[in-house]
């Protein structure tokens, strides 16, 4: 019996030290919106900003409908993201470019990032873009400056509870172009300019044991306690005889 004892117990120690870790998982919220609109001098229906934020209307006379160029602000909310995650969408703007006649524009607008972890540990920051907007008459294509790559660089890196986020950069997707601080786009194009990272796992930290781990656990101490109390009891039961 002690030696069936011994061999639970060093079994039960080596499945805590030895059992499969679970990696941190990553919540965060990556929020971005509008703000201060200038020089943005006629054009029709003109610049504006929705009241959230994430909503920024251009000056232009467009056909059909009047409709205004956008750029709309997704705000992404990711929660438990798993780890060793390469280019994750942590942001992204989407420019609708309509045709637009009789707008030569040249206008500002502020674009905020912020970007606020949760999990695995606690931390945030924001950069501020002041971007230059030029709006051209047809054909050619229109452009936002300042949208710089070096700006969004130093966002980051975050260092978490086991976690490293780090490569925060921009990405484009769709009709446009990027060359790192412009951002092109031709009449009647969609762009998505995505900010993505990396999460990755720091191999150093501490293992967390899994949840299946835990119960094992649990129940195989109950089970060595247990046999502790009957070899207790059939102990004093001899001896009484």
């Amino acid at each position: 019996m002690g030696k069936i004892f011994k061999i639970l117990t060093a079994g039960l120690l080596a499945a805590a030290v030895h059992s499969p870790a679970s990696a941190a998982l990553v919540s965060f919220t990556g929020d971005g919106n509008f703000s201060n609109v200038t020089n943005c001098n006629g054009g029709s229906p003109g610049c504006s900003i929705t009241n959230n934020g994430n909503v920024l209307k251009m000056s232009g006379a467009t056909w059909p409908g009047n409709q205004s160029s956008t750029l709309t602000i997704t705000d992404i909310v990711g929660t438990n993201v798993p780890t060793n995650k390469n280019d994750y969408v942590i942001g992204k703007i989407t420019w609708v470019n309509q045709a637009t006649y009789h707008t030569d524009q040249n206008f500002n607008v502020n674009y905020t990032f912020s970007l606020n972890f949760t999990s695995p540990g606690s931390s945030s920051d924001s950069q501020v873009f002041n971007l230059n907007i030029r709006q051209t008459t047809n054909p050619s294509p229109d452009n936002v400056f300042n949208i710089s790559q070096v700006t969004l660089n130093n966002l980051g890196p975050f260092t978490l509870n086991g976690v490293t986020v780090s490569d925060i950069h921009f990405v484009e997707y769709g009709d446009g172009w990027y060359d790192g601080s412009k951002w092109t786009n031709p009449e009647c194009g969609t762009s998505t300019l995505k900010i993505v990272a990396d999460f990755t796992a720091d191999i150093h930290a501490p293992p967390v044991p899994e949840p299946s781990t835990w119960a094992m656990m649990i129940l195989g101490f109950g089970g060595v306690g247990f046999m502790a109390y009957r070899r207790k009891r059939g102990g004093n039961a001899l001896a009484a005889a």
